[in-house]
């Protein structure tokens, strides 16, 4: 027969009782007990982040759903957000309230997938916002990694960024690139005029146009509501604000950022996105029964996006290597995970964790652009 521990003896620190308590022998590592809860199989949802700027407007309640404070021009909504200032607070379901931050902290892997994760150090890979301009965009560049690097500090990114325009107004225009035959000293001689603005190529703009901004590209907008993808960082220079005053510029940098060897291009570059851009049926997707067309958008090194227009239903999967954002730009529908129902609506974005597995998407008639981490 196994003898039974030894007991000993303790005194309260009143000293006025004694309890017998069993000395265990030794402790035994159970991995059952030991193992943390399982990651919850959930879309995360964020509150945005509404951001007042001169040029913006009231767009964002009508295009995409937002409540607008009243009385302010919002010019920028914040959707997924891990920058300093403006992290984004997970705006319903188990993680509610938590920062996104504190969950890659702690769930590194199963947010944003094993391929990803190794490279976190506080740094989340992309920036989504969704964009009102009413009155004209500041001209502004932003600057490359190597620029950035250089200017602001050892591993501070640069931007790139890629608008999908969801609403045009009677006057929406695109500025971008310097026109044919500019130079850097024809240029910083007009915007000393206050002319900066016949320096551009102008594009008419309208629903469903495609922009891929690379760095060094010298740019503005006008009368136009577009999704915003990005990558991490809120680096820009202001070289021009179209007269109004009280915004600084940054024109030495501004100046210094610009690529001089792409004046003149035409809205999309052939090579950046026309080669990487094709579309097929969703017949049956993953054993699903939907029918509808994804097609690839832009392809950059930073990002890939993509839009999934369809009705009915398709069986998905989350990636064990990487994460997805997700934006709803039409209709309504629902995530079904692990036969829970996630309801999804038109001005709603989504960050679906690696950890998600399988899930049904279903709609009558939506749209939602994914973008992932190549």
């Amino acid at each position: 027969m196994a003898r039974a521990p030894r007991s000993h003896r303790t005194r309260s620190r009143h000293g006025c009782a004694t309890v017998s308590v069993a000395r265990p022998r030794s402790f035994q590592y159970d991995p059952a007990r030991m193992a943390a809860p399982p990651f919850p199989r959930v879309p995360l949802r964020f509150r945005e982040v509404l951001v007042e700027k001169p040029w913006g407007g009231r767009r964002l309640a009508a295009v995409m759903g937002k409540k607008l404070p009243p009385k302010k021009n919002i010019g920028e909504s914040w959707e997924v957000s891990c920058r300093e200032g403006a992290v984004s607070v997970v705006a319903d379901g188990p993680f509610k309230g938590k920062s996104l931050r504190s969950l890659l902290d702690k769930f590194p892997v199963e947010i944003l997938g094993r391929d990803i994760a190794g490279g976190w150090r506080g740094n989340f890979p992309l920036l989504v916002k969704v964009i009102d301009v009413a009155a004209p965009l500041s001209v502004q560049v932003h600057p490359s990694d190597e620029f950035a690097s250089i200017a602001e500090g050892e591993g501070v990114p640069g931007k790139i960024e890629a608008w999908i325009v969801l609403a045009a107004g009677p006057k929406a225009r695109l500025y971008k690139g310097l026109v044919p035959g500019m130079t850097r000293e024809k240029f910083t001689a007009a915007l000393a005029r206050g002319e900066a603005g016949g320096c551009l190529n102008v594009f008419p703009l309208a629903e469903g146009d495609i922009i891929l901004m690379p760095p060094g590209t010298v740019h503005s907008a006008e009368d136009v509501t577009f999704a915003e993808f990005q990558q991490n960082s809120d680096t820009t220079y202001r070289l021009w604000d179209w007269g109004r005053g009280g915004r600084a510029v940054q024109l030495e940098k501004g100046l210094a950022a610009i690529d001089w060897h792409t004046t003149g291009l035409a809205k999309c570059k052939s090579a950046e996105i026309r080669e990487n851009l094709r579309t097929y049926e969703m017949l049956k997707v993953k054993r699903g029964t939907g029918k509808g067309k994804r097609e690839v958008l832009i392809w950059c090194g930073r990002f890939v996006l993509e839009s999934l227009t369809f009705s009915g239903k398709a069986h998905w999967s989350g990636d064990p290597t990487r994460f997805y954002v997700v934006m709803a730009v039409e209709g309504q529908g629902e995530f079904v995970i692990g036969g829970k129902s996630h309801k999804w609506k038109k001005g709603q974005t989504f960050l679906m964790p690696s950890a998600l597995g399988e899930y049904e998407i279903r709609t009558r008639s939506g749209r939602l652009l994914w973008c992932y981490v190549p």
